[in-house]
């Protein structure tokens, strides 16, 4: 009986002393309330991105060793490009509909260095479906070329060397300066796996592999030779990779080469436009700068001291109905130039 007391009195002693506690609160609120309102969190800061992205050029081994340059890309008020970021990268995507005004921007954002003209000291614009050329600079100008040969080398092992021929490379083929295929000493390749780090990451030991494998001498005397059938008449080559200064060509012959592989041996182009291929324990990543941009119809990039910076790219316009090839030698500063030579295609 006691404890039923305790029970029950206990429970109207706790009942009593919340409602005291509510009312207290039902009394207090109107005179705290605007104090706590008054207290404000403060605001996370937010992530403005600045309107423009900085892509950095990626330092390139081999033939493209040493070069290192960026360009900024700038969008137009009212952009619809779509805006994400990775790592600490700003990566900006444009839809097809806005490259042309792209074009425009990314020209006017050329570093102030490189606004007065073309760096190029030979160059051309051609649409290579027409033959009309469209803008040109010393384009018959006998130049080096430096890794734009490995087109020729590319066009050479696919007519010479069976796809399903097995290449191993051994320490001759490694001694060819860099490794940006990262290759090792025993490793074996069919002859149709090489063709992406020779096209994509411009290795200079699959150039000399291929050339070992056919016979050197004879390898390089069949690339000589192909640019002669085909009209390439200042074109000469010294060796398998562009290294060699006296691996030379005009802007107008490579003109010619780059119609030829797209009328030929378009596959040629489709491997330089991958962005990464994967064979075995190898990944390959193409550095090229215009692989996002959807009229991007492949080509390829070189780099020496006595060449400097030269480019063979070819782009789709009109949806596809026109093929121009932009050819630059002896650039000192590459994707500026091909960027301004392409804002001259109406």
């Amino acid at each position: 009986m006691k404890s039923f007391f305790y029970i029950v009195f206990g429970g109207l002693a706790i009942l009593g002393i919340a409602t005291v506690f509510a009312q207290g609160i039902r009394f207090l609120w109107p005179i705290v309330s605007p104090s706590i309102y008054a207290i404000r969190m403060p605001s996370l800061p937010s992530i403005k991105l600045p309107s423009f992205s900085s892509i950095k050029m990626p330092s390139f081994a081999g033939a493209f060793s040493g070069f290192s340059q960026s360009m900024s890309f700038i969008t137009s008020p009212g952009s619809t490009a779509s805006t994400t970021i990775s790592g600490i990268k700003r990566i900006v995507r444009y839809t097809a509909s806005e490259e042309e005004d792209l074009i425009s921007l990314a020209t006017m954002s050329l570093p102030n260095t490189s606004n007065a003209k073309v760096t190029a000291l030979s160059y051309v614009v051609k649409n290579i479906h027409s033959n009309a050329e469209v803008f040109e600079h010393n384009s018959d100008r006998v130049l080096p070329i430096a890794s734009l040969t490995k087109l020729v080398t590319a066009i050479v092992a696919r007519q010479k060397i069976n796809p399903e021929a097995r290449i191993t490379i051994n320490r001759s083929i490694m001694s060819a300066y860099g490794n940006t295929a990262q290759f090792r000493v025993g490793e074996t390749f069919v002859a149709s796996d090489l063709y992406y780090p020779l096209l994509m990451v411009s290795s200079n030991d699959t150039a000399e592999a291929f050339a070992q494998f056919y016979g050197r001498s004879k390898f390089i005397q069949a690339m000589n030779d192909f640019a002669q059938s085909i009209g390439a008449y200042r074109t000469s080559f010294d060796d398998p990779s562009g290294l060699s200064a006296l691996n030379v060509s005009s802007a107008n012959d490579l003109v010619i080469i780059m119609k030829w592989i797209d009328e030929n041996d378009p596959g040629i182009m489709d491997i330089t436009k991958l962005k990464t291929k994967t064979v075995r324990a190898h990944t390959w990543i193409n550095p090229t700068h215009f692989l996002n941009w959807s009229n991007f119809a492949g080509g390829k990039n070189g780099y020496t001291p006595e060449a400097n910076r030269t480019g063979a790219i070819l782009f789709g316009m009109d949806h596809g109905k026109d093929k121009y090839a932009i050819i630059v030698l002896g650039s000192a500063a590459r994707d500026a130039d091909v960027v301004k030579l392409l804002a001259k295609i109406k």
